[in-house]
């Protein structure tokens, strides 16, 4: 505690250097421990400081109880100003000022719902014009989830603070990389505190935090003396009736970062606008008709050799004829060792009747997605083991869960699992990665097509499953910055296949 709240006030003073005025709102437990001690420092540094106390300070016990203790030994100078206010006080007073706010209330104390004076002192927290720090976690951020406390239940009004930044001590939370805990906590700073192996506790990693600089080298060298066979032919299955963008862009993404080669399998109507919108990718239109649902098969049959990757639902549809296309594709593709990408409406059809996927696959489910696939049958269910004692497993349960239903959809399929959202997890259902993160443009259509398209193409250049599903992931979140610059909206999905262009030059070296 003494080290905590230590390193947290040299870490917020330089984060917020002009800051005279310390404001510091504590609970009850270890982390208005820390929270104090933050407090004693800035007291003896000569800033002014407030307290806001949800519990007396002469209740408190051990190592918080201390904390106060050497706080109150401390004698401000005379120009100095500290006082300790109650919630009330602090709610019903006409100027709240303060320059820095730390919150040192839960930390990763919260269990279920806040209570309604935590809810209403964070409420009034987060309206000040002040720079505010967390210790520890955002106090309303569940720190096993990434969620706020409450959101998904029913609770009238979920709270969580809103920080600037958060200063999370000894290892990090898994929350901390995944759902609303990368918009609330701000920028991110990890003080070990001397711990030098925070596992040796005994405690295992849920999962491992992974960055493009951790995994650029997995991108297949190229040669100048190569040809475009040597770095593989690429194959998307998509683009049913009305619905061809999906499928132009994964081809395009795919081609843009770096397959040799790339044909795309579309409904036919779609054919011709593909082809003058990227005459580099090999379209073939397919024919569907009450007589020959989908000639699909016929042409794996005959061309399955020339291909080193297969995508199949980007724009597929959920009509008989791409129920027919996504059985015929499968039931081919189990044949061979050739690593197959399911993605949109090949999760659809693999909810609907969950085959066998061929050895080597990939899927990459949204919350949604993952939500469907979850309520299959349920002896599938029971095979890999249940982790909950119910079936119906909806989007806000995935939310909540993310790396537990993860791991179960990858040991379901025997697949690599890529769940996408805010903090991507990415699992073979032994090694589990949070990659990437989250950001306000990326609420834009088609960049799951992009995304798609670029894991095939790492995988026609020779990457693996496992690498080519890190690779992208964090490549496909760089380039969606990039390409956003200042916007937090209105991106389009094609600027990002630009963008994934140039990241993949630039980190081939």
């Amino acid at each position: 505690m003494q080290r905590a709240g230590a390193r947290a006030f040299e870490k917020a003073r330089h984060l917020a250097a002009d800051a005279q005025h310390w404001l510091i709102a504590t609970g009850a437990g270890n982390n208005a421990g820390d929270g104090l001690v933050v407090a004693k420092h800035a007291l003896s540094a000569g800033f002014d400081v407030t307290l806001v106390a949800l519990k007396p300070y002469e209740e408190f016990a051990g190592d918080p109880k201390q904390a106060w203790q050497e706080l109150q030994a401390v004698k401000p100078l005379a120009h100095q100003r500290f006082d300790i206010v109650t919630l009330d006080q602090f709610l019903e007073s006409e100027t709240r000022q303060a320059e820095i706010v730390v919150d040192a209330l839960l930390g990763t104390g919260v269990k279920g719902e806040l209570r309604e004076e935590y809810r209403q002192l964070i409420t009034a927290l987060n309206e000040l014009q002040a720079y505010r720090v967390a210790l520890d976690i955002p106090t309303g951020i569940v720190a096993e989830t990434g969620c706020v406390a409450g959101a998904g239940t029913g609770t009238e009004s979920p709270a969580a603070f809103r920080a600037d930044a958060t200063i999370s001590f000894v290892a990090l939370k898994t929350g901390q990389a995944l759902n609303q805990a990368l918009e609330y906590q701000g920028h991110l700073i990890l003080e070990s505190l001397g711990v030098r192996a925070p596992l040796s506790f005994g405690q295992s990693p849920q999962a491992y935090y992974i960055e493009l600089s951790a995994v650029k080298d997995k991108l297949p060298r190229r040669s100048a003396a190569a040809s475009k066979f040597d770095y593989g032919h690429a194959l998307i299955i998509g683009g049913g009736n009305n619905l061809g963008g999906a499928a132009l862009l994964s081809a395009k993404a795919a081609i843009k970062s770096g397959a040799g080669m790339v044909s795309c399998w579309l409904e036919k109507s779609n054919q011709s606008a593909a082809l003058s919108q990227c005459p580099e990718v090999m379209w073939h239109g397919l024919v569907s008709s009450s007589e020959s649902p989908s000639d699909v098969a016929v042409l794996l049959q005959a061309q399955t050799e020339r291909f080193r990757t297969v995508a199949i639902g980007p724009g597929l549809g959920r009509d008989s004829f791409a129920q027919q296309v996504f059985e015929d594709s499968i039931k081919l593709l189990q044949l061979t060792d050739i690593p197959v990408v399911l993605d949109a409406d090949a999760l659809y059809w693999l909810a609907q009747n969950p085959v066998t996927l061929p050895q080597r696959s990939i899927i990459t489910p949204h919350a949604g997605e993952a939500a469907r696939l979850m309520n299959a049958k349920e002896e599938d269910v029971l095979s890999t083991g249940r982790i909950e004692p119910q079936l119906s497993v909806d989007t806000a349960f995935v939310m909540q869960n993310r790396v537990k239903v993860a791991e179960t959809l990858a040991k379901k399929y025997q697949a690599v699992c890529v769940l996408k959202g805010a903090g991507t997890v990415v699992t073979d259902g032994k090694q589990t990665f949070v990659t990437a993160g989250a950001h306000a443009a990326m609420a834009t259509a088609g960049l799951g097509d992009v995304l798609t398209g670029l894991i095939t193409s790492l995988l026609a250049q020779g990457a693996e499953q496992l690498d080519a599903a890190l690779l992208a992931t964090n490549l496909h979140f760089e380039a969606a910055k990039s390409a956003a610059g200042e916007r937090t909206r209105g991106v389009l999905a094609s600027e990002v296949i630009d963008e994934l262009n140039l990241w993949v030059n630039r980190i081939s070296g």
